[in-house]
């Protein structure tokens, strides 16, 4: 998979680094909490991200599957969010705290969010691993993130092409000819 990869963007050591360095700010922001807490990992790309984050968290919580998918196929562009597989937990009057691989263009955020609303949380705030602030919303807040990247195609910890480099350890840069 390296020889794919045009370069390593973020090495394992630092993203363990900061995975550690999230799951503190989310344990201090939630440890007066008294709500029930709900981690809803936005599946399949944030299924490395949130194992590990949740490993660092110091309290009980619940884990609340969805899984929402944009892309279909060999594809770099996204179409209409669609949820694959619905919230597994009630969330209603708990606290939930959406995980999710990046945030670029804020559509499957935004979805994820009107949905989780709609079922009555007490709370929701999202964490992202990355975010592009060149692509991302002005308007779509992720309270927690992990990276800010440039706008490039990444892949590996989780993230994926075609769902494939999703178990690369580090976070690197698709070569382009490998997906144009």
């Amino acid at each position: 998979m390296e020889h794919d990869l045009a370069e390593i963007l973020i090495p394992r050591e630092r993203i363990q680094r900061r995975v550690e360095e999230l799951a503190a700010e989310v344990a201090a922001h939630y440890q007066n909490r008294t709500n029930d807490l709900v981690i809803v990992p936005v599946l399949t790309g944030s299924i490395i991200f949130v194992a590990d984050l949740i490993r660092h968290l110091p309290f009980k919580m619940r884990i609340g599957l969805m899984t929402v998918s944009r892309y279909r196929g060999a594809t770099t562009e996204g179409g209409q969010p669609q949820i694959l597989r619905d919230l597994s937990v009630d969330i209603a009057k708990r606290d939930v705290l959406v995980v999710d691989d990046i945030l670029d263009t804020g559509n499957t955020l935004r979805f994820v969010r009107q949905a989780l609303e709609q079922k009555n949380p007490a709370s929701l705030r999202v964490c992202t691993l990355l975010r592009k602030p060149a692509r991302a919303p002005k308007d779509l807040h992720a309270d927690f993130v992990g990276f800010d990247v440039e706008d490039k195609f990444v892949v590996g910890y989780g993230l994926d092409y075609n769902d494939m480099y999703r178990n690369w350890p580090d976070i690197g840069v698709l070569r382009p000819e490998l997906y144009r």
